[in-house]
C-alpha cells in the first residue's frame, strides 16, 4: 500500500482487533508455559513424561504448519474479517472441548486445530497493517502487534498460575474459553477489511491464480531469509517461554520456587513486548531493517551464552539476563515488515503464509526435539538431579546454534527500506 495510506484512530481500531485474536491465540499457544497447567493436563490425559507431553504440546505447532501456506492463499483470495470470525470460533469450540475431554487423542485433535486457526490468528494483522497503515509506520505496527500477542503468552504464566491455584484448572480453562467468546464478539463489531475507498483498488488485483501466487512467493528469497531469521530469534519465546524454560531453570538451580521461576521465564515474554516496538521505531528511524535485525542477532547469542554460563544461578541474575534476552530477540519483528515490503500486496498473503511455515515449522520441530534431547542425553523418567542438570545444559545448546544461524541469515537479505520512496 501506497505512503497517500494515513493512519487513524479506525486504523488502529480494525488492525489491533485482529491482533485481539492474535493475542487470544497466543495464550493457547503458551498454555502450558507453567508447570502447573503441564502438571493438569499430564494428569488428565493420562501422560506419563517429558517426550509424551511434548509430542502432545506439539500438536498445536503441527497444525500451525501445515496450514500457514493454505491459510495464506486464503487471505488473499477471502476477506479477512470472515476468515478471523471463523476461526475464532473454532478456536473457542476447541478451548470448551479440551476442557472437558480425558482422552489424549482427542486432545492432540482439538490442540491441531487450535494451531490451524492461529495461522489466521498470527497472519491477519500483518494482511491488515499495510492496507492501514503507510510504510513509514509499518515496523513499529509490527512490533505492538508483536508485543500485544506475546503479551498473551505472559498471561499464560503468572496470571494463568494465579488463577489455577485460585480456582483449579478445569475452572481456569472455562474462563479462558469465556474470554474467546468476549474477542469473537469484539472482532464482529470492529473488524473491517479495508478503508474507505480501497475495496475497489484491492478487488481489481485479484487476477492472479492460487499457484501464481504462490510459485511468485516461493521465488522471492527473503521471504524464506526473513521466515527463518524470525523463527530463529522465536525459539526464545516458543521454546524456552512456551514450554521448556521453567523445567530448564529447575535444573540449573532446584531452590528456586515456582513462582520465581515462572516469573523469570515471564521476563522473556515482557522483554519482547518492551523489544518489539523499540526494534520498530529504531528501524523506522535509522530507515534500515537490515542493521538492526544483525545488531539484535548478535546481542541475542551473547546474552545466551550468558544465560548458560552465569557467574551466579540467584534469581536476581537470571530475571535480568531472561528479560535482556526477550528484548533483543524481538529484533524478530523486524522480518515482518521485511516481507510486507518485499511482495507486492495481491501475494502479501501468501508470502506471509510462506515465510510463517519457515518460523513455525523451526518452532515444530524444536519443541518436541528438545524433550526428545533431554532424554537422549540421559534426562529420562528414572534420571538423578545430576543427570537432568546435565542433560537440559547439553540439549540447551540448541539456543546458541538457532541464534547463529539467524545472524547468517541477516547477512543474506537484502535492504527493504528503500522501498519506502516508492
Amino acid at each position: 500500500m501506497e505512503d497517500k495510506v494515513q493512519s487513524s484512530a479506525r486504523s488502529w481500531l480494525v488492525v489491533f482487533t485482529a491482533g485481539a485474536f492474535f493475542f487470544y491465540s497466543f495464550i493457547q499457544m503458551t498454555l502450558f508455559s507453567t508447570d502447573a497447567m503441564k502438571e493438569y493436563f499430564m494428569e488428565r490425559l493420562s501422560l506419563g513424561d517429558t517426550a509424551a507431553f511434548g509430542n502432545f504440546a506439539g500438536t498445536f505447532l503441527y497444525g500451525t504448519v501445515i496450514f500457514l501456506i493454505p491459510i495464506g492463499l486464503l487471505l488473499d483470495k477471502v476477506p479477512v474479517k470472515t476468515l478471523i470470525l471463523a476461526m475464532i470460533a473454532l478456536v473457542v469450540a476447541c478451548v470448551f472441548g479440551l476442557t472437558f475431554t480425558t482422552n489424549v487423542y482427542v486432545a492432540m485433535v482439538l490442540r491441531f486445530v487450535t494451531g490451524m486457526a492461529h495461522c489466521v490468528a498470527f497472519m491477519a494483522p500483518f494482511r491488515l497493517a499495510p492496507r492501514w497503515f503507510p510504510s513509514r509506520q509499518l515496523a513499529l505496527v509490527a512490533g505492538l502487534l508483536v508485543t500485544f500477542a506475546v503479551f498473551g503468552g505472559w498471561v499464560s504464566l503468572t496470571p494463568m498460575l494465579a488463577l489455577i491455584s485460585a480456582v483449579g484448572g478445569h475452572t481456569a480453562m472455562l474462563i479462558n474459553g469465556f474470554f474467546g467468546v468476549a474477542i469473537l464478539v469484539a472482532a464482529a463489531l470492529f473488524l473491517r477489511d479495508f478503508p474507505e475507498g480501497h475495496k475497489a483498488e484491492a478487488a481489481a488485483d485479484g487476477g492472479l491464480s492460487l499457484w501464481e501466487g504462490l510459485w511468485i512467493a516461493a521465488q522471492n528469497k527473503q521471504n524464506w531469509l526473513a521466515g527463518l531469521y524470525i523463527g530463529l530469534l522465536n525459539l526464545s519465546v516458543l521454546v524456552l517461554g512456551a514450554v521448556w524454560g521453567t523445567t530448564y531453570l529447575k535444573s540449573v538451580n532446584p531452590n528456586l520456587t515456582e513462582e520465581t521461576i515462572t516469573a523469570i521465564i515471564g521476563m522473556i515474554l515482557i522483554g519482547t513486548m518492551i523489544g518489539s516496538p523499540v526494534f520498530g521505531w529504531i528501524s523506522d528511524r535509522l530507515k534500515s531493517r537490515k542493521i538492526v535485525m544483525l545488531g539484535g542477532a548478535v546481542l541475542s547469542l551473547a546474552v545466551m551464552l550468558a544465560i548458560m554460563f552465569p557467574p551466579s544461578t540467584g534469581a536476581a541474575l537470571l530475571y535480568a539476563l531472561f528479560l535482556l534476552l526477550g528484548i533483543l530477540t524481538a529484533a524478530q519483528t523486524i522480518g515482518y515488515p521485511v516481507i510486507a515490503e518485499s511482495n507486492e500486496d495481491k501475494v502479501l498473503g501468501t508470502a506471509n503464509g510462506l515465510g510463517a511455515v519457515v518460523l513455525m515449522g523451526i518452532a515444530a520441530v524444536t519443541q518436541p526435539l528438545f524433550g526428545q534431547l533431554v532424554a537422549l542425553f540421559g534426562g529420562g523418567r528414572d534420571a538423578t538431579t545430576e543427570q537432568v542438570q546435565s542433560a537440559f545444559q547439553s540439549a540447551i545448546w540448541v539456543m546458541p546454534i538457532a541464534f547463529a544461524a539467524a545472524i547468517v541469515c541477516v547477512l543474506l537479505l537484502n535492504e527493504t527500506f528503500k522501498r519506502e520512496s516508492h
